[in-house]
Parts: C-alpha cells; structure tokens; sequence
C-alpha cells in the first residue's frame, strides 16, 4: 500500500472530534463524557473509527425516539 493510499483510506474511514460533535449533534463535553464512559472509543486521542460512530448515531436516534416523544 502507498504512503497516499493509506492516507486516503484514514481519511475515508476515521473522524476528528470536531466532525463527530457535528455529525452527532453534541457538545465537545459530551463527547468527552461519552469517551469517559466507554458509549464511543477513541482510537487515539481525538480520532474515532467511523463506522463507531454512525452505529452511535444509530442508537442516539433510537433512544431518542423512545424518551422524547413529542407532547401533545
């Protein structure tokens, strides 16, 4: 695998801290309490496996379809 190769697979397959806060819809505090409490795993300080975390967003839309029903 060439040097730009593996850079172009990194790129495609992780995300900083920032893009996961915007994809998610979260605050940077809760992304570090999510770390804290093992809900999404850093790879390394501030990266994060993509495939991680659209299954996070996957069970935050569940989740918030179950406890936050619109009021009537």
């Amino acid at each position: 695998m060439t040097r730009e190769e593996l850079i172009k697979l990194i790129q495609e397959e992780t995300m900083d801290s920032n893009e996961v806060c915007e994809y998610l819809g979260i605050s940077k505090q809760r992304l570090s309490d999510m770390n804290r409490t093992g809900k999404l795993e850093a790879v390394k300080k501030g990266i994060y496996l993509k495939q991680d975390v659209v299954a996070r967003k996957e069970i935050q839309h569940d989740l918030r379809n179950k406890y936050y029903r619109p009021k009537c």
